[in-house]
Parts: structure tokens; C-alpha cells; sequence
């Protein structure tokens, strides 16, 4: 038997009513069975502008959820210390006059290597007495804390890093030279908002492609930044891990932070070079912590070789950027590098404040030499680096 079924007329009302349009999030056939077919098509082209103008804005509200969510920080680890600045001020009073000893106190000291040695030349004495840099030059070239680097101390610049770099290699480490630059959309994923303003520098250049515009980039403050974004969007397998690498690269910093701090030397300077360790774990079985004590060992190694007395210490809560869970630092001693502020009440005890001053500051000063961070999973979050094997690894 054969059915025959007249196609239904599709009518000239085109016009969607009012409780249709009402009713929009919440069709049901019984709302739609009164309508013409005309009326139908109407009721679709709608259906089908409001899920792409309610995709736009899901778009835009996820992009802001996502950009306050980038800023809330890691999770800081038990053994980290509570407090919410890393220097504090001890004050002794000498009648009369104020003297003001400025003290690092509040980092954890976690131990302490070598002697704090008296010398008569600081670190600045030493690399004009070799003729090793040219700061005057580098002012006039590059604008404030330009240098030019020179002689000798290009030598030992150039073997240290070497020496570091055979030193991690036998450490299973990959040494890799990383770019200098930074596309804006990955280096949002590995710095934080704060850096942009106080620490990166923006470099801006012509558009690649046909559509040409502007193309912004930005100059890396630390090898980590690209080495990070080398696995960005992959899945590592448990197999390969830990990816251990030794970045070298020069870094490029604003310091906009370090005005009015001691800067005497090559010290808080824009543009450095820096040898860098890098490890990718697996989350499990506490290997990420093993991680940040094997590369804090290193560091120590290469230090103790060197004959350097230094000091690790646990850097507050407060001090830690959003990515660290926990960060330690070595500090190398800077005989002669002492910070110390002289307030005087009365003029005429000039002598008296010197006198006082050769008695009571410290020859010299830990400076930092090393920092090392656990950054756990927040990195890898941001940059999608996935941990284990997807079907379609199996399947090969």
C-alpha cells in the first residue's frame, strides 16, 4: 500500500510571534505545530543568530574568566615561610644619631656554606683593576646600566658558561639555545601580568603574511620562558620523563622594580647571559621535589668548585611569583658589597658615625646568585604540556 501524503503549503506569513520569540530557549513542538512553514524557516534563521551571538559572548566571558584566573598564583608548599616581604630593617640607636642597618631576616636561611671573608677589593674593584668592563661607554651607548664588557672578563664569561654547561651535560641534561623573543600570545601563558610592566621588553615589528599590521613580540627575561613553551600543546609520555635542559641564552630585563637597591658592578643590569636548568617531571611520587634538590645540588657544585662561600635560603610567601610553589635561593658572600643606611641628627658627629659604621656593618653581603622554583603543574596548565599517552600514541 502506498501512502500519498500532500506536501503541506508553506504560506506567505512570515512574521514569528511574540510568544515563539519568548519562548525561544524552550521550543517545544506543541509552540512550533501552529507555525507555517515559512514561519519555520524564520523561527531557524533566529534559532541559529542567537547560538552564534550566545557563542561570541561565551567567547569573550570565558577570555575574562580565564585572564583573572591566570593571576590567582600556585598553591605555596607547607615548608615555605609566611610572611609578606623578605627584608626587614633591625635599628640601632647611637646618641645622637640614627643608625639604620638594613638586613635581609625574614627568608629562611636553610644552610650556610664557607666563611664570610673580609677582602680589601669588592667585585667592582676587581673588574676595573682587570680592565674586564666599560660602563661610561655602555651608559652613553645603551642608556643607564648599558656596559661593555671587555678583555679577560669576556674570557672567564665565556668559560663559565662552558664549564656549566659540561657540568650539566654530564647531569643528563640537553643544553638548547632558545630564541630571544617571544610570540605575545605564548609568552601570556608563561609570565604574568605584573612582568609586562616592570620586567619585559616589547619589541614590534612588521606582520608576517599577507595581512601584514604590526607583529609584537617580546625579548625573553630568562631562558625558562621559551624552554617552557617547548612542549606547549603536546602530551609527554611517562616513558620519557624527566625531560632534564640547560638553557643558555642572554636575558633582557627592564628592572624597573630595583631602583634606589645596590647596582654597583654588573648588577640589576638589562641584558645578561645566563645558563639555565629546566626539568619536566612526572606529577607523581614526589618528582618534581626531587627535581628542585637536584638542581639546587647543582648549583651548590658548581659553587663550592668555584670556592664561593654562599648561603640557600627559603624566600617568603610573599616574594614568590604566581608560578612557584616554593623557591629557593643561593646567595653567593660580596665582601664589600654591605648595604647600610646613615641618617644624621647632628652634624658634628660625623667621625663618631664613621667610626660606627666600620664597627657595626658587615664587610660584605650575600647576593643572589641562583633562584630555583617548584612550579609544580601551573606552568603545564597554562601551556597544555600533558602528562602520559593519548589513544592515538597507543594506537602507533
Amino acid at each position: 500500500m502506498i501512502s500519498v501524503q500532500a506536501k503541506e503549503a508553506e504560506g506567505t506569513e512570515t512574521n514569528i510571534p511574540d510568544n515563539v520569540k519568548a519562548a525561544l530557549l524552550e521550543l517545544t513542538p506543541e509552540i512550533l505545530r501552529p507555525l507555517t512553514v515559512s514561519q519555520l524557516k524564520e523561527v531557524k534563521k533566529l534559532v541559529e543568530e542567537t547560538v552564534a551571538e550566545n557563542n561570541t559572548t561565551l567567547s569573550s566571558t570565558e577570555a575574562q574568566r580565564d585572564a583573572i584566573l591566570k593571576e590567582i598564583g600556585n598553591i605555596v608548599h607547607d615548608s615555605v615561610v609566611v610572611s609578606n616581604d623578605e627584608d626587614s630593617f633591625r635599628y640601632e640607636i647611637c646618641q645622637p644619631m640614627q643608625i639604620m642597618f638594613f638586613t635581609q631576616a625574614n627568608n629562611g636561611i636553610v644552610r650556610t656554606v664557607g666563611e664570610k671573608l673580609s677582602k680589601k677589593y669588592s667585585h667592582v674593584d676587581l673588574i676595573h683593576m682587570i680592565g674586564g668592563v666599560d660602563a661610561k661607554r655602555g651608559t652613553v651607548t645603551a642608556g643607564g646600566r648599558g656596559y661593555y664588557l671587555l678583555g679577560p672578563a669576556v674570557a672567564l664569561e665565556r668559560a663559565v658558561v662552558d664549564w656549566s654547561l659540561d657540568y650539566l651535560r654530564s647531569k643528563k641534561f640537553t643544553p638548547i639555545v632558545t630564541p630571544f623573543f617571544v610570540r605575545k600570545e605564548v609568552m601570556q601563558e608563561v609570565a604574568q601580568l605584573s612582568q609586562f610592566d616592570e620586567e619585559l621588553y616589547k619589541v614590534t615589528g612588521k606582520g608576517e603574511g599577507a595581512e601584514g599590521g604590526e607583529d609584537d613580540k617580546y625579548l625573553i627575561a630568562t631562558s625558562e620562558q621559551p624552554i617552557a613553551a617547548f612542549h606547549r600543546d603536546e602530551w609527554i609520555p611517562k616513558d620519557q620523563l624527566p625531560i632534564r635542559y640547560a638553557g643558555i641564552s642572554y636575558c633582557f630585563r627592564q628592572e624597573v622594580g630595583s631602583h634606589g637597591r645596590d647596582t654597583r658592578g654588573i648588577f640589576r643590569v638589562h641584558q645578561f647571559q645566563k645558563v639555565e636548568q629546566f626539568v619536566l617531571t612526572s606529577p607523581h611520587d614526589n618528582a618534581s621535589w626531587e627535581a628542585l634538590e637536584e638542581m639546587m645540588s647543582n648549583s651548590e657544585a658548581l659553587c663550592q668548585a668555584l670556592g664561593l662561600s654562599y648561603q640557600v635560603v627559603n624566600i617568603v610567601s610573599g616574594e614568590l611569583n604566581n608560578a612557584a610553589a616554593k623557591k629557593l635561593d643561593l646567595e653567593a658572600y660580596f665582601p664589600a658589597s654591605g648595604a647600610y643606611f646613615l641618617v644624621l641628627l647632628n652634624y658634628k658627629n660625623v667621625r663618631l658615625a664613621i667610626k660606627l659604621l666600620r664597627r657595626h656593618v658587615p664587610a660584605g653581603a650575600y647576593r643572589e646568585l641562583v633562584s630555583c622554583s617548584n612550579c609544580t603543574d601551573y606552568q603545564s596548565r597554562r601551556l597544555r604540556v600533558r602528562y602520559g599517552a593519548t589513544k592515538q600514541m597507543n594506537a602507533a
